[in-house]
């Protein structure tokens, strides 16, 4: 700095100087980057405001996305808005629809592992009919909450609605079916008219090639299941057919078109104990076959019958003087270990049970199944036979009948593979069929040539004979025709009269009464005196020459 600057010049100088400081590395920083990195730090911190206020994204899968459409279908909670569909796309493989619903803020604990998406659209269905008002506003998205909060975001889309909610208060079981039934999701549980839960699940099991269903039955019905509770089909219209008979009941139409499962304890049964979740029952065609599978202890025989088994079949009974005692197992029954030409006269084995369990056999049922094998044994030697019979005409439905018969042969315990024989013997028809046969053969056997011919000239005389019948009938009727025929009635009645009057004239006190009583008198007197003159005639009748004899005959001398 010069002497000659002023004070004033020299610090205008030392301001100069310090606007341009240059950094330790060569560079400068120029106050006007400071806009844009504030711009940054901004744009930053909205960004992040608006990604921390929206919810979670799901990813969705489905088989069609009908009714869904991007920008308007929502997402609800018991009706409550919880997100909006953003896309709609085919999947990569082109076999359903990937659906991408953007949820609401603080939403994200709604979703868990176990969350469930179903379409709420207008459904007819066993438990009624529902979703009618989308039919204006378009169909939704329905969301059921998980019970845990998970970190999942891709779900699949139900076909239907869940059964039960998840917070219902019960008790989820599984039933199994080896039958053809026709149950679906939803389908209604029935206890005495009340439908008291529903079908959750319904799958195939290929290792045990049978239907299993997951079933749910609310509180406080769910206190009715217990271990002895037997299921079966609740169709609506029952028709069973068996030796008693046609028998068909109806149900309710609700009934009938809802159908689904129903359930109760056997008769005579104590309730067993609490179920369990998941416990496993069995799903029975009827409650018939649910009654018939308490029996589980069986005594099985062979019978060999010599009659026509049309008409039994599996399933019928097995009765002893009308009491059931059994069941046919399987007709005819053949095992690889018979040997067939055992069965004298083709005899066709019949497989029946005898089921101890049974109320007509509560007298012994304390006995175990060998025990009733040495007592069946004992009532096979006093004459116990089995015998089919027809059980009901319209039907020809047929049942083995059990009874004794004194009169039976001697039997001898046999066995055909390893089922013991049940004595049989033919029934009363056949027995009556053998009869008329052996008659008819009788008959055969008959000449009938002598007889017919015999017959023949019988027919010719009857008819010679009713020809000769006719004639005399037409000569009567010639002589009843005659005027004087028809006159002898009348004739006949004069004489009757004049009769009565004769007879009149005898009656007691009558003249022509005491006259005969006199003549009658008379000749008795006249009879008594001949008597003395009858006698002698009787003893001597030469009498009348001789005379009287007056002593003995002459007897005369010998020379």
């Amino acid at each position: 700095m010069s002497q000659n600057d002023s004070p004033s010049t020299q610090a205008a100088h030392d301001d100069s100087d310090s606007a341009h400081i240059q950094s330790p590395r060569g560079w400068r920083i120029s106050p006007v980057w400071l806009i844009p990195l504030v711009a940054v730090l901004v744009g930053a911190w909205l960004l992040y405001q608006n990604l921390s206020s929206q919810g979670p994204v799901v990813t969705l899968t489905m088989d069609t996305a009908e009714g869904i459409e991007a920008g308007s279908t929502k997402l609800k909670v018991r009706s409550v808005e919880v997100g909006h569909v953003t896309t709609v796309v085919l999947a990569d493989d082109y076999e359903g629809a990937v659906i991408t619903v953007q949820m609401n803020p603080d939403t994200a604990k709604l979703l868990g592992d176990n969350t469930k998406f179903w379409v709420v659209k207008p459904r007819v269905g066993p438990q009624g009919i529902s979703g009618l008002n989308t039919i204006l506003s378009g169909a939704y998205l329905q969301l059921q909450p998980g019970d845990k909060r998970g970190d999942q975001r891709t779900f699949d889309v139900l076909d239907n609605p869940p059964a039960t909610r998840k917070d219902q208060p019960g008790v989820s079981i599984q039933l199994s079916s080896d039958g053809d039934n026709t149950l679906s999701v939803g389908d209604p549980i029935v206890y005495l008219g009340q439908n008291v839960g529903n079908i959750e699940s319904a799958d195939f099991s290929l290792k045990k090639r049978e239907m299993v269903y997951r079933v749910f039955v609310r509180a406080p019905f769910s206190k009715l299941i217990t271990r002895s509770t037997q299921f079966w089909l609740r169709s609506g219209v029952d028709f069973h057919l068996g030796s008693e008979g046609v028998d068909v009941q109806l149900g309710s139409i609700q009934s009938v078109l809802a159908g689904g499962v129903t359930f109760g304890l056997p008769d005579d049964v104590k309730a067993g104990k609490k179920v369990a979740e998941g416990d496993e029952f069995k799903l029975y065609e009827t409650r018939n076959a649910a009654v018939q599978d308490r029996y589980d202890q069986k005594l099985e025989y062979v019978v060999l019958l010599d009659d026509s088994v049309r008409g039994l079949s599996a399933g019928a009974s097995v009765e002893y003087r009308g009491l059931r005692v059994g069941t046919v197992e399987e007709v005819p029954f053949y095992q690889p270990d018979f040997q067939l030409n055992s069965f004298s006269n083709f005899k066709i084995p019949v497989l029946i049970a005898i089921e101890p369990q049974r109320p007509s056999l509560a007298w012994a049922s304390g006995y175990t199944l060998e025990q009733w094998r040495k007592r069946n044994q004992k009532f096979f030697d006093n004459g116990m036979r089995a015998t089919i019979k027809s059980s009901n005409l319209l039907t020809g439905a047929m049942f083995i009948d059990i009874n004794f018969d004194k009169k039976a042969p001697k039997f001898t315990k046999r066995e055909v593979g390893q089922y013991q024989v049940f004595p049989s013997e033919p029934s009363q028809i056949t027995n009556i069929q053998q009869s008329i046969s052996n008659l008819m053969d009788k008959l055969n056997d008959l000449d009938l040539n002598p007889i017919a011919d015999q017959l023949k000239h019988t027919v010719a005389a009857t008819s010679d004979t009713l020809d000769q019948l006719q004639k005399v009938t037409t000569s009567i009727n010639e002589l009843l025709n005659k005027p004087g025929t028809q006159s002898l009635p009348g004739q006949l009645r004069d004489t009757l009269q004049e009769l009565d009057k004769t007879l009149q004239n005898f009656q007691h006190g009558a003249p022509a009464y005491q006259n005969l009583n006199k003549s009658l008198d008379r000749l008795n007197q006249v009879l008594d005196d001949a008597a003395p003159l009858t006698r002698t005639l009787r003893d001597h009748p030469n009498s009348l020459i001789f005379g009287r004899p007056d002593g003995a005959d002459p007897v005369p001398r010998a020379k």
